[in-house]
């Protein structure tokens, strides 16, 4: 089953439900949405227009719509009379025309053409029909190798006009009046918008002169002060012929000439300031670039124009060239630089400028100055960076352009704001280079003196860290070295008396003694057993360099160091870290008070308990002995001193401690010490 019938049956079954589409008005106004419907259509309408095999134009008597062929046909020509059957299609930016079936009905003249100015065809009023414009030829270039493009001047507007036909066929139609005839298009965007109008043509017979155009040679030479005036009673305005010296020309095409041509007389009010004198050189836009030399005497012929404060050319032609003296800059204040009377012209800013940087544009460079505390903008049309430094004093010469104009409060047209057009790096001339110690290196410089200065500080916090860490291991030595002769003091004298005591009471108690005698002999040996055991373990103390560094550990080290027939309890739960001299204080606590029950409690069982919330440590030693009355006995009897070392250590450590005891009942000793602080 073709394609074509498919269509032909989903055409049928459509168009029983909904009514189809007869006319282009119908087609073109469709919505965007309804347009994607595929509506159906059957449309009697004449060709205006062939693109291409595969899309052609049509009209009929309300409007102008767009038809597509899958696959393309060859066979139409404008004027041919077609009945389409199809379906709608959005198109690019209005709707169109998928086409199904087309039948030649016969051939007759084009579609009629309707009068268009350039705003309908900026609005899109007339899209893809045919129109008639009239205006004046611009230029003539060729588009590819068989087409043209034609740029046309529609009051002041211009708008191309593409020629399906080769640039040798076409009449001479530069600075002629034309009305052509053709088809309305344009530039489409993604977003179904008209960007830009133009206009297609089939071949140069639908091109008509209606004013043929004079050779440019015969013009007459008029004064750059005459471009534009009023009195002209045609628009647009025909081709002018100046003749001047080149001040300046750019490989763009722009070209700057200082008219030879005096202007015509200015009359000026007995009752008003003087005016300032008209500035005798204009702006030129070449239709292509020519080799011009600055200084050379020039005649040139273009349409004029009006851009920024002063009439110019545009599409302009050399005519003629012959050399010349250089030209010479006009030296101008900065008030004269900004009040358009020297616009165009070839000027030195008679106040030097100072430079405060300078950038890449897309053409070239942009300079900005700083002259009189004016801001002053230069551009250089060249590749390379200007090698100048920031801050450096210059004198500068260029072309000055007037960028834009703005009115006063009567009718009188003021420039708004001007800036210079460099023609090379040698109109730069720096007078005196920038200082040394400019902002950006002052700037610089203080950063990294601050830096060094951070650096210092940081070197002295560390080595005043390293000092800090060298004195602690300097004190912890010494402290180790004091410890260690203590401990050999202890046991070479001390503990060698003990022995030799003890031995001496030995063999006392060997001889026959009295009772009485016998038992004060064997108290006393007992006791120099307990002295010589408290000497040990204080020697063992002093010697341990490596003892436990934690309180835990430390607790767990005295339990480790109980006399036999005491049973020692260890309750200990994990505690955070504390500082050494606490935990030295807090283990001396605990040491003097299993010390004291061992020496007047007579225990058979002692508990060591540890424990610590967020904002307490509770160290508490209890014993099953004998008890005291702690209120009489804590604060110290003669020869007595175990309690008040104690409290001594325990303020030392920032704790609190306490005795909790009573006769027959035992003894406990709690150390409370407060943390978070």
């Amino acid at each position: 089953m073709s394609r074509a019938f498919i269509l032909l049956i989903l055409l049928l079954s459509q168009a029983a439900a909904q009514s189809v589409l007869t006319r282009a008005l119908d087609i073109r106004t469709l919505p965007y949405e309804r347009s994607l419907e595929k509506l159906p259509v059957d449309l009697t309408a004449t060709v205006g227009f062939v693109e291409s095999g595969g899309t052609v134009f049509v009209q009929d008597d309300s409007a102008g719509t767009h038809l597509h062929f899958k696959p393309p046909r060859n066979d139409l020509r404008v004027g041919d009379r077609v009945q389409v059957k199809g379906i709608t299609m959005a198109g690019l930016y209005l709707p169109g025309v998928e086409v199904v079936e087309l039948q030649i009905l016969g051939h007759e003249s084009p579609p009629a053409a309707v009068s268009a100015a350039y705003d309908d065809l900026a609005s899109g009023r007339f899209h893809y029909q045919r129109v008639v414009i009239e205006g004046l030829g611009r230029t003539l270039t060729p588009l590819d190798e068989n087409r043209s493009l034609l740029r046309l001047a529609m009051g002041s507007r211009v708008i191309e006009v593409r020629v399906d036909a080769p640039l040798d066929a076409a009449p001479s139609l530069i600075d002629a009046r034309l009305r052509i005839t053709a088809l309305a298009a344009g530039g489409i965007n993604d977003r179904r918008q008209l960007v830009f109008p133009y206009l297609r043509v089939t071949d140069w017979s639908d091109a008509a002169l209606t004013q043929s155009t004079a050779a440019p040679d015969s013009l007459p030479v008029i004064s750059v002060a005459a471009l534009l005036r009023f009195g002209a009673a045609d628009e647009p305005h025909h081709r002018a012929r100046i003749r001047g010296t080149v001040l300046a020309a750019f490989t763009d095409g722009r070209v700057f000439l200082r008219d030879v041509t005096p202007p015509p007389p200015r009359e000026t009010p007995k009752d008003e300031p003087p005016k300032p004198p008209q500035s005798p050189s204009v702006a030129i836009r070449l239709t292509s670039p020519v080799d011009l030399t600055p200084g050379h005497l020039v005649e040139i012929t273009g349409f004029p124009v009006m851009t920024g404060f002063s009439a110019s050319l545009a599409d302009s032609l050399v005519l003629s060239t012959e050399p010349a003296d250089a030209p010479t800059a006009e030296l101008v204040s900065l008030k004269e630089f900004q009040n358009g009377s020297h616009d165009a012209d070839l000027v030195q800013l008679a106040a030097p400028a100072i430079l405060n940087d300078f950038f890449r544009t897309s053409d070239g460079y942009e300079l900005r100055l700083t002259s009189g505390g004016t801001s002053i903008r230069a551009f250089l049309l060249q590749n390379t960076a200007p090698s100048l430094q920031l801050g450096s004093v210059c004198q500068l010469t260029g072309i000055c352009l007037v960028e834009s104009a703005t009115s006063d409060k009567g009718f009188r047209s003021e420039p708004d704001r001007a800036s210079l057009l460099l023609r090379s790096s040698a109109d730069i001339r720096t007078l005196s280079t920038a200082p040394f110690w400019n902002a950006r290196r002052l700037v610089f410089a203080i950063a990294l003196l601050g830096g060094l200065v951070l650096l210092t500080l940081i070197l002295l916090t560390l080595q005043r860290r390293q000092i800090t860490r060298l004195e602690s291991k300097i004190a912890h030595q010494a402290t180790l070295d004091e410890r260690q002769r203590i401990a050999r003091e202890f046991h070479d004298t001390l503990e060698q008396e003990l022995t030799g005591l003890s031995l001496r009471l030995d063999a006392a108690s060997s001889r026959p003694l009295e009772e009485k005698a016998r038992t004060l002999l064997e108290t006393s040996r007992s006791l120099v057993s307990r002295i010589q055991s408290e000497a040990r373990n204080l020697v063992s103390d002093l010697r341990e360099t490596g003892h436990a560094t934690t309180l835990t550990k430390a607790l767990q080290l005295l339990a480790s160091r109980a006399p036999e027939g005491i049973a020692i309890t260890l309750d200990l739960h994990p505690i955070g870290p504390i500082p050494p001299p606490v935990t030295h204080h807090l283990r001396m606590i605990a040491q003097e008070a299993i010390t004291n029950a061992l020496k007047h409690a007579h225990p058979t069982h002692i508990t060591l308990h540890l424990s610590a919330t967020p904002s307490l440590l509770t160290l508490r030693i209890t014993d099953d002995g004998q008890g005291f009355d702690p209120t009489a006995q804590t604060h110290g009897q003669p020869g007595h001193f175990g309690c008040i070392g104690i409290r001594e250590r325990a303020r030392k450590a920032g704790s609190e401690v306490r005795w909790e005891s009573e006769v027959g009942k035992g003894t406990a000793v709690c150390v409370e010490l407060p943390l978070g602080k």
